[in-house]
């Protein structure tokens, strides 16, 4: 047993597998801990934990011992309930000896069981969630199921009971939708509702408060008014896909949870400020499985992980996010302003006894516990303005007052992708950011339209680079002569050997192009450059007025005066010079001729990195718009950003989402037909297929038999449930109870009645 301080204690409590699932017993005195390989149960001391009971000593290796879930009857503190990964659901007694301790077993689910749970009140009635889409209830003085309610969904993934109303029970499924039942009245779904885009994973009813409280795939945690129609209150977004939710005793707006990934931490939330967690427990290392708070004690949270150790949690050794974050921050606009943004103090009003003297100490201001006042801090903005004539900023359009959604949807609405040019499509998108004041995309549009919509980008051509030898060949000419040939001709350099003009005439041979002669630093040998055709681009060989044709890793020797030097002059000469057996009087200083372009062009600036950080940085700070849009409308210039095709399409992913959540359906399409990967052209595709349910089992019709449902082998969904006939034209049904019939026929029935006529099931239109 590790201590980690005086009050929050660890147990390692498995070698070969870690804990799936916890649940606390009636009285708070003992926790069970399931697992793949795990099943016991601990009592809770001051300083730790106490093994008294291990169910699976002696078990066989099999999957009917590997558990999901487990829950402790809340009548009885001697009956287990647990979940196996077969679809097995064990009833177990504490109070047995052995073998005896299982007491039943049922095997009806097809899939893995997901959750189970106890009735809050009837000790004998058990529900259970699976894979296969169901949801059963047993009786535990009966060795089969009571009944069976066939879902929407392909996996039932948590049940839980009202606490307000004991027999009604919530059910979350892998589809997003939340199903009300009554116990008592199991053939009618209460209420069904789509509460998340992705899969719902666990739900918690609120202790006092007709809350429900769901957890899913898309990162969030949803707090739903069950009152009357399910309404929702408030939004918690997470950095990861929630696993567990459970909520603080005593604290009516506070909830705990965990992460089903990437997060080891469990958080406890205050659903008025869901911004960041009011408090933090970090000391599992790895993935949170379980987590329950001891009894109505707000202060001691226990949690069991995939690091298969128990933590018993004081609150008061929580981390608070918000003590470490930053109380202060300033920023510069694209016109010179400055913003700052600051944290108040928060101050309770004075209150001073009538008619009583108090003294200045004792009348001066607390300030308020930041604990208890955690979700009503507040913070002030301030913005400074420049006068134009001191930023010699202008803008022609004024920005008005628009939320930063609103400047979003302004703009995907009016950005434009194609123009006669790039120029327009530029101007325009950069009036139009400017519009909804959005001065940074505008500027980067600006950027755009000068480096990529000029004409000199257009019509620039791209360098051909060739081999050395192919400008040794093509592009120079190298003339070498003797010295002597050149008559009257004069030389000058100084003692340390820098190079000095030399004027020179015309010698035996025409030199009509020679403009000057330089000497070399290393062989004072005068190089003369003349005018020739062809491109110069091989800046790296030029040297302290020596151009060099040799092989670029020996240049390095031309600042060596001692070097020797073996190049390409010296193949230019005759062969006759070559000779080894030449006289003295080849031995003098050589002058060799070399033609190059007058001035060599300078290769034009690309701004291509620049551009690609600045599109990267747009998307870092969450405007993943303004960089997709610039990439769709540069056409066939993208190609020379250094951007990789991996964030390129998670920026389509990401904006087509972020169209489709402010149903924007038309710019989202439009942005998928101007899509050139194949992943994102096949979004038109999916998701056009919605499969009609059976009015009788509930179950969805796929595949290809028509009308014809797989479960109950019947074709009554088929006919209208108005007027009873097949129908051929348009079909109209309710997802709730799964019966329609002809359009018109319904829409007539439903202005005079509120329910269905064949089951009285509350349908809406």
């Amino acid at each position: 047993m590790t201590e980690l301080s005086s009050s929050t204690v660890s147990l390692r409590i498995c070698q070969e597998g870690h804990a799936n699932a916890l649940s606390m017993s009636k009285d708070s005195s003992q926790i069970a801990v399931a697992g793949r390989s795990l099943l016991k149960v601990y009592s809770i001391e001051h300083d730790g934990f106490i093994e008294s009971c291990n169910l699976r000593a002696g078990k066989s290796q099999n999957l009917s011992y590997s558990s999901n879930d487990v829950t402790w009857c809340p009548t009885d503190t001697n009956i287990l309930a647990t979940a196996a990964t077969n679809g097995v659901i064990s009833i177990w007694d504490l109070s047995k000896f052995g073998r005896q301790k299982q007491l039943l077993t049922y095997s009806e689910h097809e899939r893995t069981a997901h959750t189970v749970t106890f009735h809050p009140t009837e000790q004998a009635l058990l529900l259970s969630g699976s894979q296969d889409g169901t949801i059963k209830c047993f009786d535990l003085k009966n060795t089969n199921s009571v009944f069976t309610i066939y879902s929407n969904s392909e996996g039932v993934r948590d049940i839980k009971f009202s606490p307000l109303t004991t027999n009604v029970f919530a059910a979350v499924s892998e589809n997003g939708t939340v199903q009300m039942y009554d116990i008592r009245k199991y053939e009618k779904c209460l209420l069904q509702f789509t509460a998340h885009s992705g899969a719902i994973y666990c739900c918690d009813w609120h202790p006092v408060q007709n809350w429900l409280a769901t957890g899913s795939r898309d990162k969030q945690i949803k707090i739903w008014n069950m009152e009357n129609k399910a309404s929702l209150e408030y939004t918690i977004s997470t950095i990861a896909v929630v696993g567990r939710v459970k909520w603080r005793p005593e604290k009516i707006h506070q909830i705990a949870s965990c992460a089903l990934l990437v997060d080891n931490s469990v958080h406890v939330w205050d659903i008025r400020r869901p911004y960041m967690p009011y408090a933090s427990f970090n000391e599992h290392t790895n993935i949170t499985t379980g987590i329950a708070w001891k009894g109505n004690n707000p202060q001691i949270l226990l949690s069991t992980s995939k690091d298969s150790t128990i933590f018993k949690h004081a609150f008061k050794d929580a981390s608070k996010p918000s003590s470490r974050a930053n109380p202060q921050g300033a920023t510069f606009g694209p016109a010179g302003d400055l913003f700052f943004s600051m944290k108040l103090k928060l101050q309770p009003p004075q209150q001073t006894p009538r008619g009583s003297k108090v003294s200045s100490i004792l009348s001066r201001q607390k300030s308020v516990s930041t604990t208890d006042q955690f979700h009503i801090a507040q913070s002030a903005s301030f913005k400074l303005l420049l006068k134009p004539s001191a930023t010699g900023y202008n803008c022609e359009v004024k920005a008005g007052k628009y939320k930063e959604s609103d400047g979003m949807i302004g703009c995907a609405k009016e950005y434009i992708f194609r123009a006669k040019t790039l120029a327009e499509v530029c101007e325009y998108n950069s009036l139009v950011s400017k519009k909804y004041g959005r001065h940074t995309a505008s500027t980067l549009w600006n950027f755009i339209k000068l480096f990529y919509g000029s004409k000199e980008f257009t019509n620039r051509k791209p360098i051909q680079r060739t081999s050395f030898s192919n400008q040794k060949n093509n592009n120079r000419r190298i003339i070498s002569k003797p010295l002597k040939t050149l008559e009257k001709s004069e030389s000058k350099t100084d003692l340390n050997g820098s190079c000095k003009e030399v004027d020179s005439r015309r010698g035996s041979r025409d030199f009509d192009s020679i403009s000057r002669i330089y000497y070399s630093r290393v062989s004072n040998q005068p190089v003369i450059l003349e005018n020739s055709e062809g491109p110069f681009d091989d800046y790296r060989s030029l040297r302290d007025g020596f151009l060099y044709v040799g092989p670029h890793d020996v240049t390095t020797a031309l600042s060596l005066p001692e070097a020797t030097l073996h190049h390409d002059f010296q193949a230019a000469r005759h062969h006759e010079d070559m000779k080894t057996d030449h006289d003295d009087t080849l031995t003098q200083d050589v002058v060799s001729v070399l033609k190059v372009p007058i001035v060599p062009q300078v290769p034009m600036w690309e701004p291509h990195q620049v551009i690609a950080d600045c599109l990267h940085l747009q998307a870092d700070v969450g405007d993943v718009q303004t960089p997709l849009c610039i990439f769709v409308a540069l056409g066939q210039a993208r190609k020379e950003l250094p951007i990789d095709e991996e964030t390129v399409e998670f920026w389509f992913h990401a904006y087509i989402d972020l169209l489709q959540r402010y149903k924007l359906w038309n710019q989202a399409a439009e942005i998928i037909k101007l899509s050139w990967f194949q992943s994102v052209k096949e979004l038109n595709q999916q998701s056009t297929s919605v499969h009609t349910s059976c009015g009788k089992c509930n179950r969805q019709i796929l595949g290809n038999v028509g009308w014809l449902c797989s479960n109950c082998k019947t074709t009554d969904c088929s006919k209208c449930v108005v007027c009873s006939l097949v129908v051929k034209g348009l079909y109209v049904w309710c997802q709730g109870c799964g019966h329609g019939g002809h359009m018109q026929h319904i829409k007539e029935y439903f202005t005079k009645n509120s329910r269905c006529p064949k089951c009285g099931h509350c349908c809406e239109l």
